[in-house]
C-alpha cells in the first residue's frame, strides 16, 4: 500500500511539474507574439557566437523604466539585447536560458558620417521576460552601425564543472531607422 502510494505521489509531481513548465513555454510565447502582433521589436540583426543566441533589436518607442538610472532616461527607442544559451556552450547554461550578469556597452554611429549619435550601457531588466535593454535617442531617419561591446558574465563557476567563459567580443550591425512622427 505504501509503496501504491509513493508511486501516486510521483506521478502527481510529474504532472504538476510538466504543467507548470508548460504554463511558462506558453506564457514566454505569448508575450513575444505579443510584441510582434503589435509590430513593436524592430530587428536589428541576430548572430550566435560563443555558446549564444544573440538578438539586437529595437521597440520603436521609449518604455517607463525603473529605477532611471538602470536604463530609463529619455529616448525615442528601447533598444535591447535578447541573450540566450545555444545547446553547444561550454558555461553551464541549458538550451535557451537567458544569460544574466553580462555587460553591454553600445554604440550607435551615423554610417555615412561615422559620428557617434548615442552611446551607454544597456541593463538587465524584465518584463514578461529577462533581457538587457535602454532607452535611447536617434534624432534623425538614416543609415546608423550598432556596436555591442559584451564581457562574460560577471558569475563565478565550478572549475570541474564549467569550463572558462569566453573573452570579450565586439559585434556589429548596420541597419536603417525611419522616426515614426
Amino acid at each position: 500500500m505504501r509503496k501504491l502510494l509513493l508511486i501516486l505521489v510521483s506521478m502527481v509531481i510529474v504532472v504538476l511539474s510538466a504543467a507548470c513548465t508548460n504554463q511558462k513555454e506558453k506564457a514566454s510565447e505569448q508575450h513575444e507574439q505579443k510584441h510582434k502582433e503589435a509590430g513593436e521589436d524592430v530587428t536589428i540583426g541576430q548572430v550566435i557566437k560563443n555558446g549564444m543566441e544573440i538578438n539586437a533589436v529595437y521597440m520603436p518607442h521609449s518604455v517607463e523604466v525603473a529605477p532611471v538610472e538602470k536604463g530609463g532616461k529619455e529616448g525615442n527607442i528601447h533598444l535591447e539585447a535578447d541573450i540566450h544559451a545555444t545547446a553547444d556552450n561550454t558555461f553551464g547554461f541549458h538550451k535557451g536560458e537567458w544569460i544574466p550578469y553580462l555587460t553591454i556597452k553600445y554604440k550607435i554611429h551615423q554610417a555615412d558620417t561615422n559620428k557617434v549619435v548615442a552611446e551607454g550601457q544597456l541593463y538587465q531588466m524584465v518584463a514578461g521576460d529577462p533581457h538587457y535593454a535602454s532607452n535611447v535617442n536617434i534624432s534623425e531617419s538614416g543609415h546608423y552601425e550598432l556596436i555591442y561591446e559584451i564581457s562574460a558574465p560577471d558569475l563565478a563557476r565550478h572549475v570541474d564543472d564549467v569550463k572558462g567563459f569566453y573573452k570579450p567580443m565586439t559585434l556589429k550591425w548596420k541597419f536603417e531607422y525611419k522616426d515614426s512622427k
